[in-house]
């Protein structure tokens, strides 16, 4: 965009030219100003002897232009309503031809943000910052497998399945993401640790493909362990195959599920 003043103006006091409010040239005449917008809209005040105003004027409504991409305008100041001022649309053939012998202003610097070095890309706001993404954090969760199973088998109760349901629901309240699923089963000492071991496997086994089949899809998959009668959760209890033996052992039986992932 050009801005310009004839030589022969009507006046030899300066005229400031505000871009939306805020100052960016001060024309004496036969100069001119030169700037590139971004496009759209810009709101161009002109005032004569402004600074006798203490520079007030930047507050008043100005001319709007819309400005398209790559188009180029020439406007001449109009001073015939003086002390009011105009803007005038130019032919570029015409401008050329007024500005010929003009000089460009360059004896004051330009504050306001719509008037751009030509090649240089409009100010745009910076994107918004990513907050970083919490780091993956195991958590467990405990199943007792007398819920899940009948003693010393590894065929899933009817209630069973309600339980994996609410493990499934509060692993997506709790998780962003998953990235790794560890299902890690446990037996009471009561029997042999070979049977113990096998039982233990079998229902860790049962209890992954009950997640899975929830299309729970971790990351990096899902994998089961069973561990049998070690890492008792209480001890003490004996290990005879009496009810009350059994129910010594309840904590004993349980399917441990590690969940690592993104936490909400």
């Amino acid at each position: 965009m050009f801005i310009y003043r004839a030589t022969q103006g009507f006046s030899q006091l300066p005229v400031n030219i505000y871009l939306n409010g805020q100052y960016h040239a001060s024309l004496l005449r036969g100069g001119y100003t030169e700037f590139c917008t971004a496009p759209g809209a810009v709101s161009v005040k002109l005032a004569l002897d402004d600074a006798s105003r203490l520079h007030l004027s930047k507050q008043d409504s100005g001319q709007r232009m819309t400005m398209q991409a790559g188009q180029s305008m020439f406007l001449r100041v109009d001073e015939s309503a003086l002390p009011a001022l105009g803007l005038q649309n130019i032919l570029q053939s015409q401008a050329q031809s007024d500005m010929s012998g003009t000089r460009r202003q360059i004896h004051t610097i330009s504050r306001a943000k719509a008037a751009l070095n030509c090649g240089e890309p409009a100010k745009l706001a910076p994107p918004p910052v990513a907050a970083a993404p919490k780091p993956a954090v195991p958590r467990e969760y405990a199943l007792e497998t007398d819920a899940l199973f009948e003693f010393g088998k590894a065929e899933i109760r009817a209630s069973g399945y309600n339980a994996i349901e609410s493990l499934v629901q509060r692993l997506r309240q709790d998780f962003t993401s998953v990235e790794r699923i560890r299902v890690v089963g446990y037996t009471d000492a009561i029997g042999s640790n070979a049977f113990n071991k096998k039982l233990s496997q079998e229902r860790a086994d049962v209890v992954a493909r009950q997640i899975t089949a929830r299309n729970v899809k971790p990351i990096m998959g899902i994998d089961a362990e069973g561990r049998g009668p070690i890492e008792l959760a209480k001890t003490g209890c004996k290990n005879a195959p009496t009810p009350e033996n059994k129910l010594c052992h309840a904590p004993n039986r349980r399917v441990m599920v590690v969940i690592t992932g993104a936490r909400r």
